[in-house]
Parts: C-alpha cells; sequence; structure tokens
C-alpha cells in the first residue's frame, strides 16, 4: 500500500507507504538497479530511491497511525522526495523493467507507485500534470550518463526557484533533460517561449543547498 501527500513548499512529495509496500518497491527498485544495463552507476541515483525508501519502513523518517474502516489500528511511513528526482527516478525504473523478465508482482508494484506519483502530480498540477510526465518519460530514452551529468544542475535549479513558481516551473524543467534540448541549444537554435534556457542551470560544483519541505522545518 502507497500513498502521497504534498509538501506545503512544492519541492515534491511524501511518499507514504507500510512496511510491506516499501519494502516490497525497495527489493524491486534493488533488483533493477542491479541487474539493468540501462542504469549504469550502480551505487547513484536511482539506487538512492532504495535508500530513502529502507529509512522510511525502519522509522527514520516520518511516521503516521491510522484507523481502517473495521477501528484497527495500522501504521504507515514516510519519506519526502524532490520532483525532479522522483521523477527521473520512476522514469529510468520503469525503461529497465521493460528490459527485463518481470512478474506480475513486479509490475503491479511498479504500477502503484507511478499510480501515486501521476495523482500527486494531478494535485499539485492540474494543468500541467501530463506533459509533465511525458517530458520525464521522454527524457529517459536519454543515456544514463547524460541524466546522471544533469540532474544536479536541475535540482538546484528548482529548489531555488521562489516556493511560489515551483509548481509552475516543474514542466519546463523535466523538458531541459531531453538530449534534443541540449543539441539545439549547442547549436544556436531558438527554444520555444517559456522553455528554460542554458544558462540559467549553475555549472559549479554546488550542494543543494538547505530547503524547507514543511512549514515544521521554518
Amino acid at each position: 500500500m502507497l500513498d502521497f501527500e504534498l509538501t506545503p513548499h512544492h519541492a515534491g512529495l511524501r511518499l507514504w507507504g507500510n512496511a510491506v509496500g516499501l519494502e516490497r518497491l525497495y527489493a524491486l527498485v534493488h533488483r533493477l538497479v542491479a541487474d539493468s544495463p540501462l542504469i549504469e552507476d550502480k551505487e547513484g541515483f536511482v539506487l538512492g530511491l532504495a535508500d530513502d525508501l529502507r529509512k522510511a519502513f525502519e522509522g527514520q523518517r516520518a511516521q503516521v497511525d491510522r484507523m481502517d474502516a473495521l477501528g484497527h489500528r495500522y501504521r504507515l511511513y514516510g519519506v519526502e522526495i524532490l520532483w525532479p528526482v522522483l521523477l527521473i527516478q520512476a522514469a529510468l525504473l520503469r525503461e529497465a523493467l521493460g528490459g527485463l523478465p518481470s512478474s506480475r508482482l513486479d509490475q503491479a508494484v511498479l504500477y502503484e507507485l507511478e499510480h501515486v506519483i501521476e495523482s500527486a502530480a494531478r494535485a499539485a498540477m492540474p494543468a500541467a500534470w501530463e506533459e509533465t510526465l511525458h517530458a520525464a518519460r521522454r527524457a529517459c530514452l536519454a543515456p544514463y550518463v547524460h541524466l546522471d551529468l544533469i540532474l544536479d544542475s536541475r535540482c538546484l535549479y528548482f529548489i531555488e526557484t521562489p516556493v511560489e513558481r515551483r509548481r509552475a516551473v516543474l514542466s519546463k524543467l523535466m523538458e531541459t533533460f531531453d538530449l534534443a534540448y541540449g543539441m539545439l541549444a549547442e547549436q544556436g537554435v531558438a527554444l520555444r517561449p517559456g522553455v528554460i534556457p542554458p544558462s540559467a542551470f549553475a555549472s559549479d560544483d554546488r550542494d543543494w543547498p538547505d530547503f524547507e519541505w514543511s512549514v515544521d522545518d521554518a
């Protein structure tokens, strides 16, 4: 069982799940990272999703108790994940699973994650959720090394975007992962209106700055 909660400052979502659901997703992410030739860095940012899931179900992150329809109490574990990171992670996992033998359970586990992401995107960006998810899926047709190379600069840009503009800018940000974006920029071809120019992205090696996930962080 997976669920979501949008973070108040629009940085991403809090992924909730019971221990069984999170552990199943954790195991699938580990297997896909280990077995897929598409994911070249076996210790890289895709495996970071497994680390987040482990910290969640081990109780190192958020926890909440809820009641079912019969009055039975159950516990959910949550972890916050930045929008650009989760979108690229999920899209890469889908590409990886498509190239490997899979069971119905594997498909169900990944479909549930995708369902949660789509539901969260619909809630956060009612007018732009489809183009945002489409841009993430299209981006993951690019080589892994390309995505790995530019991910931090896109995350820095997103984190440093004013809170009130994050949701509006996300779909355009995801477009910049596409190989065609970089090639057009290199050739000096004019980009469509509203597309973020390459000059907007930091070329240094800064770590992500501190930012607030929720009002509790203030």
